[in-house]
């Protein structure tokens, strides 16, 4: 398998997702091996894996390894409003706030590779890593309509995981704590959709946003 090939995982269908996910493994096995056993690398280093091996006591069922493959970022849908860096950046009030984000943009590495870097007295070949970027961010709001599509894609329809965002805002957002909080506001929407009679695009922002502040939600970042 290529590499790159995980850029095919979130398009997908299970067989090859599977295969995606088997050559992961392979690669983590092969290269624990190589870095405890190769004599290519430094002994120090073989000395020093050679005492560790995988947890005992974690994934047991499946080899101590993990049992699924971490995804990071895959599918994203194109709704209502796409969130990005620029709301991220530059956060701005929102009457159709269902939730904040705080987390700091947080992209990891595309490919390592190396260049000379002109350190004194000559240039030195130096490890380098393409597509790193950490930036923090103040709490920004999480729209309503970013979990909703277009209404000229679906027209009742509640995404709480794959919103409508930017690479770069998707960064910021993925993380757990936000999932928890964007699924309270899609649960919450959907219940007010059925009490109401309403579809998805309809539910009221204000009615919404009353529901969820009185369950405890803050939807206005604290001074």
């Amino acid at each position: 398998m290529l590499d790159g090939s995980a850029w095919r995982y979130p398009t997908s269908a299970g067989a090859e997702r599977e295969s995606i996910r088997r050559h992961h493994l392979r690669h983590t096995r092969g290269f624990l091996y190589f870095l405890g056993h190769d004599p290519a690398v430094p002994a120090a280093v073989r000395r020093e894996l050679g005492r560790w091996g995988l947890p005992a006591d974690e994934f047991a069922d499946t080899g101590h390894l993990p049992h699924q493959l971490y995804v990071r970022e895959a599918r994203r849908m194109l709704g209502e409003r796409i969130l990005t860096e620029h709301d991220l950046l530059a956060p701005k009030s929102d009457a159709s706030t269902v939730a904040l984000g705080s987390y700091h943009i947080d992209i990891r590495e595309v490919q390592r590779g190396w260049r000379w870097v002109y350190e004194h007295p000559r240039p030195q070949a130096m490890v380098f890593t393409e597509g790193y970027l950490s930036v923090p961010v103040s709490a920004y709001s999480i729209p309503y309509e970013t979990l909703l599509p277009r209404r000229e894609h679906a027209g009742n329809l509640l995404a709480a995981v794959c919103v409508s965002a930017s690479h770069v805002a998707f960064a910021s957002l993925r993380m757990e704590p936000q999932y928890q909080m964007i699924g309270q506001a899609a649960g919450t929407a959907a219940a007010l959709a059925v009490r109401t009679d309403a579809r998805a695009h309809g539910v009221s922002r204000d009615d919404l946003r009353a529901a969820l502040t009185a369950s405890g939600a803050i939807l206005a970042p604290t001074r």
